[in-house]
């Protein structure tokens, strides 16, 4: 899978710590990576517990939001796409990675790199490498190894270490935090649950939340969209406050409390849709971002390749250059436009 570039240099921010305030976000929201196999998948339907992925593959191509409560915390996992799928192109990885910022805004207390005990890769850092490109060293202050293993292992966590350079590395820029995730046990017990809790909850003390401009910028889009939403559905809230009324004409504390738990559930509606919204507005942000980039790439190279061949003018080479810099983009559709006024460039040219 190719790397992501084009990272914003003031990405990296001083870290923030989350306020605790009934109208912010889940109090512990996990972002969840991993490689080959569904060790990511299962660690979720451990932690929770519940069956999120029954019934079919985990969609390995798109990014998803979980959320449960577990050990007395509202808990919100995020689960990205496989990393090495090679499957997913380089815009569709950035638009998933797009979509994970705003599903856990304003920022996750911890990225969780989760491997399979059993077949730990030996090329693991460049598999994670993508991430630490797309959001910055930073994010390793923020970041933990989790080696998910249903079965027991075959071999000790310190020999396996030894065998895996990257590994080691890895574990190193990561300040050595790790857990070995029994998922059966924890099902059972949910003593990985709260172990991982508690390894998150010494990060969080010492570096804060993981967050950046990109999440910043994302979390304003859905805090206005949210608003919006709010607005549009004030109608909505006044009708059912009235048939509550009606219901407890003589019992106001239920009223109340029937009230608060019907707007909590109007909140978290409007919260999701606030958040898929502005991820699918920044996904196609980002599209025309990349297919212009391509259009810039391939018309330098062509204006280029038009002098060295000693074509009249260099209005064609850069013209049929960025065509094809829009065909690697993706964006078909709109290089007929820039081959017809290149070609009319070339005529004015020559006549």
């Amino acid at each position: 899978m190719a790397a992501v570039e084009d990272t914003p240099s003031d990405w990296q921010s001083v870290p923030v710590r989350r306020k605790s305030s009934i109208n912010d976000p889940p109090l512990m929201c996990i972002m969840a990576f991993g490689s080959s196999g569904d060790q990511q998948f299962f660690l979720t339907e451990s932690i929770l517990p519940k069956a999120v992925f029954t019934g079919a593959e985990p969609n390995n191509k798109l990014t998803s939001k979980t959320c449960g409560n577990v050990c007395e915390r509202n808990v919100t996992l995020v689960n990205t796409p496989k990393l090495d799928n090679h499957e997913i192109l380089h815009y569709m990885l950035k638009k998933e990675l797009k979509k994970a910022i705003c599903f856990s805004c304003p920022g996750p207390h911890a990225v969780l790199f989760v491997l399979n005990a059993s077949e730990v890769p030996q090329n693991v850092f460049d598999i994670f490498k993508p991430v630490v490109q797309y959001f910055g060293e930073h994010i390793l202050n923020h970041s933990m190894i989790i080696l998910y293993h249903e079965e027991k292992t075959s071999s000790p966590l310190e020999e396996m270490v030894k065998k895996n350079k990257q590994l080691m590395e890895l574990l190193k820029k990561c300040g050595h935090r790790y857990l070995v995730f029994d998922g059966k046990k924890n099902r059972k017990e949910g003593t990985g649950t709260r172990k991982l809790f508690e390894e998150i909850d010494k990060m969080v003390e010492k570096h804060g939340i993981f967050t950046n401009r990109e999440f910043e910028d994302a979390d304003k889009r859905i805090r206005i969209e949210e608003k919006m939403l709010q607005d549009k559905r004030k109608r909505e809230v006044r009708v059912m406050r009235e048939e509550l009324e009606q219901k407890y004409s003589a019992e106001k504390e239920d009223l109340e409390k029937e009230m608060r738990i019907y707007e909590e559930k109007i909140r978290l509606e409007n919260r999701e849709k606030a958040e898929v919204q502005v991820a699918d507005r920044l996904g196609v942000t980002l599209r025309l971002v990349d297919y212009m980039a391509a259009v810039g790439k391939g018309a330098v190279a062509g204006a280029v390749i038009a002098k060295v061949l000693g074509f009249p003018g260099m209005a064609i080479g850069a013209g049929v250059g960025a065509a094809f810099g829009g065909l690697l983009g993706g964006a078909a559709g709109a290089v007929w436009n820039i081959i017809n006024d290149a070609w009319a460039d070339f005529r004015r040219d020559t006549t």
